[in-house]
Formats: structure tokens, sequence, C-alpha cells
């Protein structure tokens, strides 16, 4: 049997994904060119730590415009992948692409939180880890910097909804940093530094 890898960007629902299909073999990112700067890449050195910090290999691929998923499926079947998992929840157009390149890497595809209920993810997100928040869209502004965990698990999911954005930001609203997973024993220090604007983005630089 080869190995089980998991998607990594660091983010709260690619940490929920693995720890559903624990134990995980590898975590991979890809680093892909975004017309303007992913809060995941600006911030790669916490994701490198997180990864770290689980005591889990984690492997980073640099794609090309145009050729993402052959060079990520190339990847995934040169290390010997058999099973992916990814946190897509409800993106049609992400589990197509997922399941395409799984397909061509010979491998199967595990997409744990696929069509659960937003809401319930976030609250077990919340009970099993804390995070803080990178990135945000003008609507999801004041949710930048702000930190999340059990004991803010309800003034979070509150202001979400109060906001009107999906609850796990699956449509890009919010991303998050996890800083702690308490079922692992793993945290990792983090504080924002700054928060840059880029339009109507925002992304915040964190030590």
């Amino acid at each position: 049997m080869g190995l089980k890898a998991a998607l990594f960007s660091g983010g709260k629902d690619s940490v929920h994904a693995a720890l559903v299909e624990w134990p995980v073999d590898l975590l991979v990112t890809f680093v892909y060119e975004f017309p303007r700067p992913s809060p995941h890449l600006v911030n790669i050195s916490k994701v490198v730590e997180l990864a770290g910090a689980m005591s889990t290999p984690l492997v980073i691929l640099r794609v090309h415009r145009g050729r993402e998923k052959e060079e990520e499926a190339r990847l995934m079947g040169s290390l010997g992948v058999s099973r992916i998992v990814a946190g897509d929840q409800n993106v049609e157009d992400h589990l197509k692409y997922m399941e395409e390149m799984a397909g061509m890497a010979g491998a199967k595809l595990r997409e744990p939180i696929w069509g659960m209920d937003p809401g319930k993810v976030l609250e077990d997100e919340l009970r099993e880890m804390s995070f803080i928040v990178i990135g945000a869209e003008e609507r999801a502004r004041e949710l930048m910097c702000t930190r999340a965990d059990k004991d803010s698990s309800e003034a979070f999911r509150r202001s979400v909804r109060e906001l009107g954005i999906d609850p796990i930001g699956e449509a890009g609203e919010y991303h998050s940093l996890v800083t702690e997973i308490r079922t692992l024993g793993a945290s990792i220090g983090a504080k924002c530094r700054e928060v840059r604007s880029y339009g109507d983005y925002y992304v915040a630089l964190i030590d």
C-alpha cells in the first residue's frame, strides 16, 4: 500500500480534513501563482512550523500556471502516494479538479468534509484546534487577526453569522492559520505583525 498524503495550507479546513483521516504519512503544500498574495504563502514559514509541530513530513512544490494539475499529479506519483486527503466542502469545481488530479496520479481521493453542514464543521474545528484569521475579503475584514478556539467558539460563530458569510469561509471570505491542535498536542506561536491591503482583500503578516 502506498502513502497517504494530505493537502496542507496550514488553514483550519486542511488540518481538520487531515485529522479526520489521521494518521497521514505526508503533508503536501502546492505553491501557486496568484494574482494577489496568498495569506498562506506569505506566511509559509508558519505553515512549515505547524507541520513540524505535527511531527509530519512536509513536501512543498511550486507549480506553474496552466500546468498545475499535471505537475501535482506527477509529484504524487513520484512520492508513491495512493491516497490523497483534501478539505473541500462544497465547491464543485474544486472537487472535480481534485478527482482529476488524483486519477492522473493513480491515487484515491478522500474529501472527508465534503457535503457536511459548514456550521457543524466549524464547531468541530473549534473543538479540536485554535486558529487566527490571516486573510479576508472586505465583507469579512473585521475578522482579521481574530483568534478563535474552544473558549471563543460561540463568539466567533456569532460573528460569522452576523457577517452573513459561509461559516468556514468556503468561498474565500476568510483564511486561517492553525496555532494549536489539541488532539495532537501540537502548537505554534503566532501574532499579527502587520495587515496589508490589496484592493478589497487583506493579508496579515504573522510572527
